[in-house]
């Protein structure tokens, strides 16, 4: 019997990652969306970046903190080559990567705030809201343990 719906499998049987698995990587990676999209327009990157992070130490700190992250991503969206390259045990690292990279952003919300003399900001609220709901979705889903747990072998 199938653990999930079989629309969550794809055509070699393998349980594909959840649907909101992404769009909670790439929020994730905003910091790195920014940097990138800022080197795109040479002209310019400079008045971007210090449009996007009037403090120079945020973006380094965001990037840092958001690299496990950015790992995970990269392990996910990049599957198919691994396994056929003969790589395996990277499956065992996604689940860890993503949770110590939220941690990692918690962390610098929490120093944002402490350096604001924990003043009450909106978007360092939200930030920090929306990073323990993913660390919570992460830890907490079914789904991502199943995929990690059917990803032992490249053909099932």
């Amino acid at each position: 019997m199938l653990k999930l719906p079989l629309s969550y499998y794809d055509e070699s049987g393998r349980i594909l990652p959840p649907r909101w698995l992404y769009s909670i990587f790439i929020l994730l990676c905003i910091d790195w969306l920014a940097f990138i999209f800022s080197l795109a327009s040479r002209t310019q990157t400079t008045e971007l970046l210090a449009f996007f992070y009037p403090q120079k130490e945020s973006l380094g700190l965001g990037l840092l903190a958001s690299l496990p992250v950015f790992l995970a991503l990269v392990l996910v969206s990049q599957r198919e080559r691994l396994w056929k390259k003969g790589y395996l045990n990277w499956r065992r690292w996604v689940i860890p990567l993503a949770q110590i990279g939220v941690v990692l952003l918690l962390c610098v919300q929490l120093y944002y705030a402490m350096h604001h003399h924990w003043g009450f900001e909106y978007i360092t609220g939200v930030k920090m809201a929306f990073y323990s709901i993913a660390l919570y979705a992460i830890s907490k889903s079914r789904h991502l343990k199943w995929m990690v747990e059917d990803w032992k072998a490249p053909n099932p």
